[in-house]
């Protein structure tokens, strides 16, 4: 697949989790309901999901309900005054909060608003503890552990969305952090990351192999199994929305497969060439093409062309009319010393996941060094 976009964005795990954990704990009642008091003459505060509180809070009402929305605007990075009455300064708030996390910005505090409201709310004021109050954290979790694990990222240098969805963009800064780490890159928050996350450490990226350094063909080979079961995805894995390498939504342009509609833009995943990105930023610490198609790989400074003889585990196998216009890439595992049989991990097409199968070979060879 080659129909991509060369944007990059790598995490930068450079500033010190200490500070940005400060505070973190246990969940309080009083940091549950208030960041800062609320003006004298306000109501007390209603948690916004208590049935004493309307399906849809929204302009005009006034009660503790109001009073636990401003809390929660404000303690998310509003400014605005706390006095229960729901006005155009609330109004404003929650529609620049609505379109800061996707969703429709109508101004009415309704379900979906307040689940996000609460687990932004939450992770601001540093009120779960990963270790003792969340489980294992994987795509497809949300709340506000998921929260608090977007705001530690975004504290290391990641850019997230704070909306405890764990999606696309947070699973790649997870295997990124882990990786830096010389953790299973899987994308699963368990003991291990959470370990490293709160470690006097977790501020230390650790750096890419100096120009000219041996690629260690395994790390690649590891980080490549590591992503066995993800979907196909044609655009996936290429920063289309600033995720930086690893599974993500895809594109439809140029979409040209059997299964209708296209699924691309609404699964996570990655496609050949973003497998084999992939596998060397977290193998290798360096980016294919900055995140290019199979082509603009294949122009790589990192790569050289050999001969299918002088093939050897780690590398790149492209296929397509020449050397430079190519259609699709595999990685080269080796030999299996199960079966003797020479195998490569693949992203093949949409419909089926990244696998492990036997090498096809006549295409045209590359080597990777740093």
């Amino acid at each position: 697949m080659r129909t991509l976009l060369p944007a990059r964005r790598r995490l930068s795990l450079g500033l010190a989790l200490a500070a940005a954990l400060t505070g973190l704990g246990a969940l309080t009642a009083s940091a549950a309901t208030a960041s800062a008091a609320p003006a004298a003459t306000a109501p007390s505060p209603i948690a916004l999901t208590s049935s004493a509180c309307p399906a849809d809070i929204q302009q005009g009402e006034s009660d503790g309900c109001v009073t636990q929305l401003q809390l929660e605007l404000d303690r998310t990075g509003a400014t605005i005054a706390v006095d229960g009455r729901f006005g155009a300064a609330t109004l404003t708030a929650v529609r620049v909060f609505q379109t800061a996390h996707a969703l429709v910005a109508d101004g009415i505090v309704g379900p979906a608003t307040k689940a996000a409201l609460d687990a932004a709310a939450a992770a601001a004021s540093g009120t779960v503890d990963l270790r003792t109050q969340c489980g294992d954290l994987r795509t497809g979790a949300s709340g506000p552990c998921v929260s608090t694990l977007q705001t530690m990222l975004n504290a290391l240098g990641a850019r997230l969305t704070v909306d405890g969805q764990f999606g696309p963009a947070t699973d790649t800064a997870v295997r990124d952090f882990q990786a830096f780490h010389g953790l299973a890159i899987d994308g699963v928050v368990g003991q291990g990351t959470k370990a490293a996350l709160y470690s006097g450490n977790a501020g230390s990226t650790g750096t890419p192999p100096p120009p000219g350094t041996p690629v260690d063909p395994a790390k690649v080979l590891a980080a490549a199994k590591a992503f066995l079961g993800v979907p196909y995805v044609w655009g996936g894995g290429h920063s289309l929305r600033g995720e930086g390498p690893g599974p993500s939504l895809g594109t439809c342009d140029g979409y040209t497969g059997s299964i209708q509609p296209c699924p691309a833009d609404t699964t996570a995943g990655v496609d050949c060439s973003g497998l084999v990105r992939a596998a060397y930023w977290f193998g290798a610490g360096f980016d294919l093409a900055n995140g290019g198609d199979t082509n603009q790989q294949t122009l790589d400074r990192h790569l050289t062309p050999v001969t299918e003889s002088q093939r050897r585990p780690g590398d790149l196998e492209y296929f397509g009319t020449d050397a430079h216009t190519t259609t699709h890439v595999v990685l080269y595992a080796g030999t299996d010393p199960a079966t003797g049989a020479d195998m490569m991990y693949e992203a093949k097409e949409t419909g089926t996941d990244v696998h492990y199968v036997g090498l096809r070979t006549g295409g045209f060879w590359y080597h990777v060094t740093a």
